[in-house]
Order: structure tokens, then C-alpha cells, then sequence
């Protein structure tokens, strides 16, 4: 028979029992074993970690602490990663993510929680003057008129050769790295339009992990008339065969001990108290920094620089619409008379996003002020879907873009050092507060859980 520790290897129940105040620091954990009629009790002595947060981070962070954590959720699993089946479209309603990595072993790790998927070349465009230029734009340039072409590797050359000074704002990045021509034909206005803000406010502390740089020699092919591929380790991509992006966070929630309650109240009082009864050694915090205030008093002494932290809410807007739409996977949109600045074609992500001979589509606007659902429908007719529409519908989340303004480096620092010190590790993309890919989250992970475990919380921060 199996010694009762072989069984508590063998199963992984996401049964926890948070610990009360007053116990000790090391907890002993109950995982209730069915073995036949009898119930027997698998008993691990360890520290217990609380993460605030059930959304990408935080379910990575759990599944890499495994058995010694409580995640607390307010609302639903998933963050972003969302996703909603309304008469048969299946809508992704924190807007359009796909799985990818230039890291074979983390992509491996990630499509094993995915289960059956759907692999792709990616197809994505961009609606410039009129028609669809393949992204990205310096690797489109190859189907521009032969004039703009011109006027386009005319810049390009130019400005390698110019004496720049270095760039100090993403306006000047652009421009350093691209040319005055390709900054104001494309990059300028569809940064302006996600970002809402004038470009020499961006600072560019996010730039090399999320801009492709683009190699010379593909720009001068593109100009000429030969077609490149650009940004290539998300040339390859994989998505859910059904469900959405939802399927992926869904099934890192099944070996996660949830908790669906708001965390209202974090103290200290020798260990960290969660709303005054349940107590741990350690805590991530992977929700939003600006929802911090209302938790931690002793947050205050930080408030001011939570506070020049900023961040672009979206609207996703769903559209389920009869027929076949274009073979393509999404299109960015610079013009400012369309009020989306991505839209997005689920269905053809994977054939289960819509019914049969129908399609499910999904457009993004950034830091929404006043839009209306038909303004969404006649930007759709605008790019070419004219399709008969069967329903639409609108989600709204407050957090969606970081943005890096010029004060976000210090602040960010001095919020960082405030919660290390209090055993309190911030991480993601709205607990640390950085612009990161699924993959950058599901790599940095690992760090957190073994800088919680086993090393110095500090380490997490890598």
C-alpha cells in the first residue's frame, strides 16, 4: 500500500485552509485524500503565500508555488483572459491575445494548459489610404506605389547616415530607428491613437521588449519590391481549438486553491493579515498598484507616487456577423475617423469562435470617451466588412495599457522597494506595473515562486 506521503505526491487537491490569526509562521497544510471509503490527511509543513489577483500572472504564480498559496479573486478568473459564448459566438471580451515565444520551453508549458489548438502564420495588416498593407509597415512597404516606395527608402538611407543625437521619448525613438517617413505615415498616428497622448510623453523604459527593430536589410528588400517578414516570433502563433483565450486561464485555475472574495484590508501585525483574519508569510500582489491604497493603510506613504502611475483603459467591442470575412487575423487602424484601433476576426482563429457560415469579430478602442456601437459597425464598413450584422455587444475595463510616461521609472522603483520591505512582491502587468507579453509573465513566474520559496522575495524582481 502507499505510504500516506507517495499519495500526497500523487494528488494535487486545490483544497486549502487559509490560516487563522495567531498560528504559527510555519502552517501546516490539510489536503483531504480519498483513498477507497477512507479519508486520510497528506500533512506539509511550509510557508504560506498569499497572491492577490486570479488573473494571467497570478495563476502562473500559483501553479509554480503549487500547494502552499491562496489566491483571492473579487471578481472572475482570468483578468484579460476572458472570454464569453453569447448564441454561439464566442467572444474574447479583454480584446485579442494569442500565445507565442521566441522560448521553445515556455511555449511548450503554455500550450500543454491550452489542450487542442489551432496553429497559424500570422496574417495580420494594417488599413493605410485606402487598403491593407501587410504589418509591419517597413515589411509592407513592397506593395506601396513605387513613388512612396521612394520617398519611403529615400528617408530610411538618409537617416542612417544622419549624426542623431539618442532619442530620449518614443517620438524620437521612432524617428532614430525608422525615419521621419515611416514615423508620420504609420507609427506616429497609431501610437497617438492607442496611447491618447502626445508621443514625447513616452518614456522608453518599455520599447525593446515590445517594438519590433527592425533589420536593415528588410526595409531596403520591402522598398524595392521584395516581400520580408517582420516581428517573426509571433509570425508563429497557437490558439484555443475551443473556448477562446479563456480555455488557457481556465485550466491554470484547476490546480489553484481560489478564493473568491476582495481583498479589503492588508495588515501587519508580525506576519501580513488579509482582511483582518487570514494570515500569511509573504504576499504577490498581481492587481492593479492604484487599487493598492484602498487595501494597505500604510500605503499612503506611497500614494503620491501611485498616483503619477498611468494606465489607458478599453472598450472591446463584440460583433457577430452572417457570412465569411476576409482571411486575415487582425488589422491595426491609424486613422483617426475610425474609432477602433485594432480589429480583430476570432473566427478565424479558430473555426469554433462562430456558427458555421458565420463570424465573430472583435474591435478594440483604447482610453474610450463617448463612442456609440454604430460608430464601431461604419469603421467595420469603412475597412470592408459589410457584413449582416446579428448582434453586438460592448465590455469595458479599466486597466488594459501601462503607459511609460517620464516619472514612471522612479516611482515605480520607490513602490517596488516600499513593498519589498514588507514581504509583499509586486508582479504582472498591473501589480509590477509593466507592458508584458503572456510569456514574459509566465517566464518571470518562476522567478517570483522561487524567490517566495526558497530565496530572497527581492530575487522575484529579476
Amino acid at each position: 500500500m502507499a505510504s500516506l506521503q507517495q499519495l500526497g505526491e500523487f494528488f494535487h487537491l486545490s483544497v486549502y485552509r487559509a490560516s487563522r490569526r495567531g498560528s504559527a509562521s510555519r502552517r501546516t497544510i490539510y489536503h483531504p485524500l480519498l483513498f477507497g471509503k477512507r479519508i486520510y490527511k497528506f500533512i506539509v509543513s511550509c510557508d504560506v503565500i498569499c497572491v492577490v489577483g486570479a488573473g494571467l500572472a497570478g495563476l502562473c504564480v500559483a501553479n509554480e508555488l503549487k500547494s502552499n498559496c491562496v489566491v483571492f479573486e473579487a471578481k472572475k478568473v482570468g483578468g484579460l483572459l476572458n472570454s464569453e459564448k453569447i448564441d454561439g459566438f464566442t467572444f474574447d471580451t479583454g480584446g485579442s491575445h494569442i500565445i507565442f515565444s521566441k522560448d521553445t520551453e515556455i511555449l511548450k508549458e503554455m500550450l500543454n494548459y491550452v489542450g487542442d489548438y489551432v496553429e497559424h502564420r500570422r496574417r495580420a495588416f494594417i488599413f493605410y489610404n485606402g487598403k491593407l498593407v501587410k504589418y509591419p509597415f517597413e515589411n509592407g512597404i513592397f506593395s506601396l506605389p513605387a513613388q512612396e516606395r521612394f520617398e519611403i527608402l529615400k528617408d530610411f538611407v538618409e537617416n542612417l547616415l544622419r549624426k542623431k543625437e539618442e532619442p530620449k521619448n518614443l517620438l524620437d525613438w521612432f524617428r532614430y530607428v525608422f525615419g521621419n517617413a515611416i514615423t508620420e505615415k504609420y507609427l506616429r498616428p497609431y501610437n497617438e491613437k492607442i496611447w491618447k497622448k502626445d508621443l514625447r510623453e513616452i518614456s522608453l523604459d518599455w520599447v525593446g521588449g515590445r517594438i519590433p527593430n527592425p533589420p536593415i536589410d528588410d526595409v531596403l528588400r520591402s522598398a524595392v519590391g521584395i516581400e520580408t517578414e517582420g516581428y517573426t516570433h509571433q509570425l508563429r502563433f497557437f490558439y484555443p481549438l475551443s473556448g477562446g483565450i479563456e480555455t488557457l486561464a481556465r485550466n491554470l485555475a484547476k490546480n489553484v486553491a481560489i478564493r473568491m472574495e476582495a481583498v479589503r484590508k492588508i495588515e501587519f501585525e508580525g506576519k501580513i493579515v488579509v482582511n483582518g483574519e487570514h494570515e500569511f508569510d509573504k504576499l504577490v500582489y498581481t492587481a492593479p498598484l492604484k487599487d493598492l491604497p484602498s487595501m494597505l493603510k500604510e500605503a499612503k506613504e506611497i500614494r503620491d507616487e501611485i498616483d503619477k502611475l498611468e494606465c489607458n483603459s478599453l472598450a472591446v467591442v463584440g460583433i457577430g456577423v452572417k457570412g465569411r470575412v476576409p482571411n486575415v487575423h487582425w488589422i491595426y487602424v491609424p486613422q483617426k475617423d475610425i474609432v477602433f484601433h485594432r480589429v480583430a476576426f476570432l473566427s478565424n482563429y479558430s473555426p469554433n469562435m462562430a456558427p458555421k457560415n458565420y463570424a465573430t469579430i472583435i474591435a478594440e478602442i483604447s482610453n474610450p470617451e463617448d463612442f456609440s456601437e454604430d460608430e464601431v459597425l461604419e469603421g467595420l464598413r469603412k475597412i470592408g466588412i459589410e457584413n449582416e450584422v446579428e448582434l453586438v455587444k460592448t465590455w469595458k475595463w479599466k486597466y488594459a495599457y501601462v503607459v511609460y510616461n517620464h516619472s514612471y521609472r522612479v516611482s515605480i522603483e520607490k513602490i517596488r522597494s516600499f513593498l519589498l520591505q514588507r514581504n509583499i512582491l509586486p508582479f504582472g502587468r498591473f501589480g509590477a506595473w509593466e507592458y508584458l507579453n503572456m510569456d514574459a509573465v509566465w517566464k518571470r513566474a518562476k522567478d517570483v515562486a522561487y524567490a517566495c520559496t526558497n530565496g530572497n522575495i527581492e530575487q522575484g524582481q529579476r
